[in-house]
Order: C-alpha cells, then structure tokens, then sequence
C-alpha cells in the first residue's frame, strides 16, 4: 500500500540567543525530515547547519545513501574551515530522517545532541542518543540520570558534524506503520520540557491539526524561557487514501 506522508516544522530564535543558528528541512513529497542546530558559542554556527542540513539533502535526494548523506556534510563543513582560518571551530549537529512512501522503510542518521523520537501506537520512543560529555557520564555511572538535564556540562558535544574528518554515524533503521509520528527537535525543546511531555504533545499531533499543535507547542517552550534556539519537524505516516487530520 501506498503511504500518504504529512510533515510540518518550525524554528523560533528563544528568547536568550541573538540569532537562530538551527536549520530545519521538511520535504514531505520525499519523506524527508532534517534537523541541524550550529554549534553554540562558535564561528557561524548558522552557516555550519545551513550547510549540513543542505549538503544532507542533496545526497539523500540522490541515492538516498542516509550514512553517506551524514559523511557529505561533515566532509563539505570540513573543507569550509580548512579554506577559511576564521571559520574554525564551526560545526553542528545532524539529525536526519527519509521514510519510503511505498514501504514504510526509514532511517535515522544521527551526530550530535538534537533528537529523533517516534509515536507508535501509544510507545514513545528515542531513536537516537544524545552525544555529549554528560551522557558518557550517565552511562558509566558517574552520576545520576536525573542529573543529566541540568549539569553544567550537558552542552559539551562528545561528537559533531564538521569538527574532524572522521566521523562515527549513528543510523536507526525500522518499517512506519499508518498512524506513526516522527518528530526530531533541536536541544532547545529539551531544556525546557522531559521526554514525557514531549511525548505527550506528540499524541496531540495525531489527534488534532499538526500545524497548530506544532506552533503551540514552540510556543510553551517561549513561555518557558526558551534559553536556546528551538526547531520542533514532525512527519506523520497516513494511508492513501486518508486526510491527514491537520488537513481535515
């Protein structure tokens, strides 16, 4: 059967950053959902996800190759600052997602702290894991899991799209069923909010208009504080012959 593929995104600055330094793609005719968010505190942060993000795309448009489309941008960022001493230190975070209309089949690419969950049925599950110094921690045990939100620490990158010419790629592979939800979101969104909630807004997506939701949503993160840029992109999975809801 065929799959009717809807998605929706949106990307505010927050109320602490100067400027927006995430880039978000949403190409729902390809079952495309892209997430990039420039290293904070770095030399064109902005610059270094427009590029991910856009080099990304453009493999993935081509063969569809989600690792190889992860390698192209951390190669094209890499080259970017070796040509240009001032850009030095750039980099970013890659979090990209292709679903098949026609099978279902999706993978997730993953470099970095910027996320990639799915709704199925009533699971809410991660699809990708973050890499930064505080998670390393958690996992040897160092310190607690609910320490993890808040540390000092929790914005030190352990891995990043641009930083070094080798780079490890996180890939997530699985079949969508119809009803299924994806949403990938920048750190922004977990600053302020746990993955519960998060999950709980996810099931008010399917329910009711994405597009509503996924603006209401950005902007309780607003209302929060919003200390960090913040991109929320959701890709529901439909049979054909259904009306997305938001579309209803």
């Amino acid at each position: 059967m065929t799959l009717r593929i809807h998605a929706f995104g949106s990307s505010h600055v927050g109320l602490v950053r100067k400027r927006n330094e995430d880039t978000m793609v949403v190409e729902s005719s390809l079952g495309i959902l892209i997430v990039a968010d420039g290293m904070g505190g770095t030399p064109a942060g902005d610059l270094a996800s427009s590029t991910a993000a856009g080099e990304a795309l453009s493999e993935l448009t081509a063969t569809g190759d989600m690792r190889e489309a992860v390698l192209r941008a951390n190669r094209r960022i890499v080259s970017m600052t070796s040509e240009q001493p001032d850009l030095k230190g750039m980099g970013t975070t890659l979090t990209a997602l292709q679903v098949s209309s026609e099978t279902g089949a999706y993978v997730v690419g993953h470099v970095g702290d910027s996320r990639a969950y799915l709704l199925s049925g009533e699971a809410f599950v991660s699809l990708s894991k973050d890499h930064t110094a505080v998670r390393e921690m958690v996992e040897k045990g160092q310190i607690p899991p609910e320490a993890e939100r808040n540390h000092h620490l929790s914005h030190v990158l352990t891995r990043a799209v641009g930083t070094r010419e080798e780079l490890v790629v996180d890939l997530e592979e699985g079949t969508a069923e119809p009803g299924d939800l994806f949403l990938l979101c920048s750190d922004g969104l977990e600053k302020v909010m746990e993955t519960p909630e998060v999950g709980e807004w996810a099931r008010r997506m399917v329910g009711e208009a994405m597009e509503a939701t996924v603006e209401a949503l950005v902007q309780e993160v607003i209302a929060r504080g919003a200390p960090d840029n913040i991109t929320v992109a959701c890709l529901q999975i439909l049979p054909d012959e259904e009306t997305p809801s938001a579309l209803q």
